[in-house]
């Protein structure tokens, strides 16, 4: 066998007893004395004053478990996006079924529009949505459009909305997206 390199004529290293002796090896019932503590409190299998795995997961996540509890509630009026982030807060999980992507913007807008779209990858249908913009004046506008199947639905904000003024405000704007005005779909936004 060739290698790259001349063989060593060191006497060879005898093998090692096969049952070490009890010093050999340093103790390790600390950590498995822990480990086992650990399981039985979390099985019950301890006191009956341990707490259940409720209990448990309340106290080792509290923050966690409150802020998942109130983070699917907001209104969709509260929702504001963030340009730094490219994201609304509070977060809100969308009920609604289906996989919705939305486009804006994504560079500070220069002109006197921006196109705003929405699709669902798994759709197959027609689906009325409503859109609307919160201004950075805090102004409200909304327009209708149809998702169809897996198609982007453009709209253009200001001129495909009513009651919006032409032309944008320097600042962010917030769009919320839902089915018919009614169940929440997703936030996003843009910069003008």
């Amino acid at each position: 066998m060739r290698s790259g390199h001349e063989r060593s004529n060191l006497p060879l290293v005898p093998p090692l007893p096969s049952s070490p002796s009890p010093l050999a090896r340093p103790a390790r019932n600390g950590p498995l004395a822990l480990v086992a503590a650990a399981v039985l409190a979390l099985c019950g299998c301890a006191a009956s004053d341990n707490p259940t795995s409720e209990e448990l997961a309340e106290m080792l996540a509290p923050e966690r478990s409150a802020s998942a509890e109130n983070s699917a509630d907001p209104e969709s009026d509260e929702l504001r996006f963030n340009q730094e982030t490219m994201a609304c807060a509070p977060l809100k999980n969308s009920g609604a079924e289906g996989a919705w992507e939305t486009s804006a913007p994504r560079v500070v807008v220069s002109g006197d529009s921006a196109e705003l779209g929405l699709r669902n990858t798994e759709g197959t249908g027609e689906v009325p949505v409503t859109v609307s913009v919160r201004t950075p004046g805090d102004e409200v506008h909304e327009a209708t459009a149809t998702a169809s199947g897996t198609d982007w639905v453009d709209v253009v904000y200001p001129t495909g909305f009513e009651t919006a003024t032409p032309g944008l405000s320097d600042g962010t704007y917030t769009v919320v997206w839902s089915l018919d005005g009614a169940d929440f779909l997703s936030c996003d936004g843009f910069v003008g």
